[in-house]
């Protein structure tokens, strides 16, 4: 179930992204079938039997960016040195680098010594005020 209205641009869906033990795990899309407005049925690749599926219902699952990898990565090389502030913890810190695990583009936020890997999945990014040089962002429970 979401609490969005979903819509047909979504059964062009490629990858979404799983939170599990707090961690935006990505997970190409094999099938993705709308079932109402509100609810839709996935197939997801390396996901085979029926108790593998059955261990990730119940997981937050958010969309991947829209935007190719190229566009993704040249607007997120915008962002190095924006304060990340989150809802709840407040500052988080600042961004520092990109790291690309396997295609997977990771924010890498520092504070002070203290490394934060961040998943850039739009679901989690509230604004950004490029004049201030800040990202609004809401983690899922756990993520931090």
């Amino acid at each position: 179930m979401s609490d969005r209205t979903l819509d047909d641009a979504l059964e062009h869906l490629k990858e979404v992204f799983l939170v599990i033990d707090g961690l935006a795990v990505p997970f190409p899309v094999k099938e993705l079938t709308l079932l109402t407005d509100t609810s839709a049925r996935l197939q997801l690749e390396f996901i085979n039997h029926q108790n593998e599926a059955r261990e990730l219902t119940g997981c937050e699952v958010y969309s991947a960016i829209a935007f190719n990898e190229q566009e993704q990565e040249a607007e997120l090389e915008t962002w190095m040195g924006y304060t990340v502030h989150d809802t709840r913890h407040g500052k988080i810190g600042v961004v520092h680098h990109l790291e690309d695990y396997n295609g997977n583009v990771v924010i890498q936020i520092m504070d002070g010594e203290k490394e934060i890997l961040m998943s850039p999945y739009p679901e989690m990014i509230n604004r950004i005020d490029h004049h201030a040089k800040k990202i609004y962002i809401t983690a899922p429970d756990g993520y931090f």
